[in-house]
């Protein structure tokens, strides 16, 4: 994967969806990176730290069940300019798990191991643990079924409520980076204060 810098915001406060001065080019949404660029660009705020611990734990934690080979998107209004377009702190990081099962392993196994990572029902408790809205899409399934689901994502995460057309990210699941990045973060936490 190539791994590239995230895009600044645009004038309405979101990542642009394409070059737009090249709008035919492959760089465009989602932008693929790393953990450590997200890290270094949106860790603005105490707020903003805090969130993206709690991603970098919930990425601990899918690690430790067996998932380990994938990608995931990233989207919401942690990666917009969020302060200044409803003058709030993000809530949360909305995330995409796109996975591939350890061979000898099934889907099953992994769940099983800790279920409350994967059921709808325990968003809230996500939320609450680790500051994500989450959901997972294996990349095993039919073609068919993959190109249904990533047009559905692309779709869902291509424009905010109000219809205004914005990027997103994509970064691979990669425990090595973020132990860099969790690094980062606690370097950043102990010089204290704003950015």
């Amino acid at each position: 994967m190539v791994i590239h810098e995230i895009p600044n915001w645009n004038e309405i406060g979101v990542l642009p969806p394409m070059d737009m001065e090249h709008p035919t080019s492959a760089h465009r949404s989602p932008y693929k990176t790393d953990i450590i660029k997200l890290v270094e660009h949106y860790a603005t705020s105490v707020h903003r730290r805090e969130i993206l611990l709690g991603f970098i734990n919930f990425r601990s934690e899918l690690y430790k069940v067996g998932l380990n080979d994938g990608f995931q998107w990233i989207d919401g209004s942690f990666i917009e300019n969020i302060e200044l377009i409803e003058k709030r702190p993000p809530n949360d990081i909305d995330i995409v798990t796109f996975f591939i099962v350890a061979k000898n392993e099934t889907q099953n196994d992994v769940v099983t191991r800790n279920p409350d990572l994967f059921l709808p029902h325990m968003g809230k408790w996500r939320k609450q643990a680790f500051k994500v809205d989450s959901y997972f899409q294996s990349l095993e399934v039919s073609m068919e079924q993959l190109v249904e689901k990533t047009v559905y994502w692309y779709s869902m995460w291509s424009h905010r409520r109000d219809l205004a057309w914005k990027g997103f990210l994509q970064i691979p699941l990669d425990a090595t980076l973020d132990q860099q990045a969790l690094n980062i973060l606690k370097t950043m936490a102990s010089e204290g204060g704003e950015q």
